[in-house]
């Protein structure tokens, strides 16, 4: 699943439990929850993507993004918003694990898995460019969501 869409779920589990204690595990936990769903990834191989500008780019809008929802959170200030900012962050934070994977690729060296990028590998049993439709619908029932929260 998209950054976004773990910090996105990430929020939207702070703002409804408020209780750290709970939250916070909860949403590291969420994300690989969200990576078992049905979701969105290229046809070509991931060494060819890696190595692209185009993906530099994405991560990079896909940062802003998660950015630009905590500080919807602090403008907006609703009940629970620094724990749900804390979890937005705590649920796309696994994928901080890739980054290996990342530099060695586009330096062109050999990468090879370690048992965490087996699991998380492993769970994603639906990765394919048409889980971007799950992946929207997932976006927009979070952001309803926490547009809830906001307005209450």
């Amino acid at each position: 699943m998209t950054a976004t869409n773990h910090a996105l779920t990430g929020a939207v589990i702070g703002l409804a439990v408020g209780q750290p204690l709970i939250a916070l595990p909860a949403a590291f936990l969420s994300h690989f929850v969200c990576d078992a769903l049905p979701h969105y990834a290229s046809a070509e191989p991931p060494e060819k993507v890696l190595k692209t500008g185009g993906f530099r780019d994405y991560l990079m809008v896909e940062a802003g993004l998660c950015a630009l929802i905590v500080l919807i959170l602090a403008v907006t200030r609703p009940d629970n918003w620094l724990l749900a900012s804390f979890c937005a962050f705590l649920a796309a934070s696994p994928d901080f694990f890739w980054i290996n994977r990342y530099l060695k690729t586009r330096a062109g060296q050999v990468w090879r898995p370690n048992l965490f990028s087996r699991f998380a590998q492993g769970i994603q049993w639906f990765a394919k460019p048409i889980g971007a439709v799950f992946e929207a619908a997932w976006a927009a029932a979070a952001i309803i969501i926490i547009a809830s929260f906001i307005r209450a």
